[in-house]
């Protein structure tokens, strides 16, 4: 199973995190090769980190809960609040082969759906699979997030890669799913590869 982790630093926690941050990266190393994509998310022009996204396998909810519970950041109150979600990849990628463009910058959105939008998930299923195909350069990653029997939709994860955070904020104002209110808890931040190499470093 794929899972999508969303854990959010508290308030006036740089520090911490700082010093924090080796043991963090020898964690993630552990983690590699079921990790599709990790990293910070963090103000538009990178001044603070506010938390941390993870598209990762696990075997079951109780390992993905277990992973963020032993997390040094958790452990040393850098974080304290997280989602886990059961995820479905709909695109190939990993961090180590995604569409990336030299100069660009990354995206992420992960939003919650507002309670009885499955019909509207099934009226702009087609218009929203379509505007991703169309603009499939832009896209490194993106799925439903489901309850844990992988049946019901119940949010979606999507990372980006574009020129700036306006291109990122265009993209989404015309993507279906959220232009017509799919969509009710809603992180839309900057977000940048953490401890797995940039390639184009």
């Amino acid at each position: 199973m794929h899972f999508a982790i969303l854990i959010y630093d508290e308030p006036a926690s740089a520090v911490l995190r700082d010093q924090y941050r080796q043991t963090h990266l020898d964690y993630l190393k552990v983690f590699d090769a079921q990790t599709l994509f990790a990293g910070p998310f963090t103000t538009d022009n990178e001044s603070a980190d506010l938390g941390s996204l993870r598209l990762i396998e696990f075997p079951d909810r109780a390992t993905a809960h277990r992973h963020v519970t032993e997390e040094p950041y958790v452990l040393g109150g850098v974080q304290k609040r997280w989602y886990i979600h059961r995820w479905l990849p709909r695109l190939p990628y990993s961090w180590r082969d995604c569409p990336r463009t030299k100069g660009h910058i990354q995206a992420m959105f992960h939003g919650l759906d507002q309670p009885g939008a499955s019909a509207l998930r099934r009226e702009f299923r087609e218009a929203h699979e379509a505007y991703l195909a169309q603009h499939a350069s832009m896209v490194m990653a993106c799925g439903p997030l489901v309850v844990d029997d992988g049946e019901e939709p119940i949010g979606s994860v999507l990372l980006l890669d574009v020129p700036d955070m306006d291109a990122a904020r265009a993209f989404m104002a015309h993507e279906p799913f959220y232009s017509n209110g799919v969509y009710k808890d809603i992180n839309f931040h900057r977000w940048r590869f953490g401890r797995v190499m940039d390639r184009f470093k």
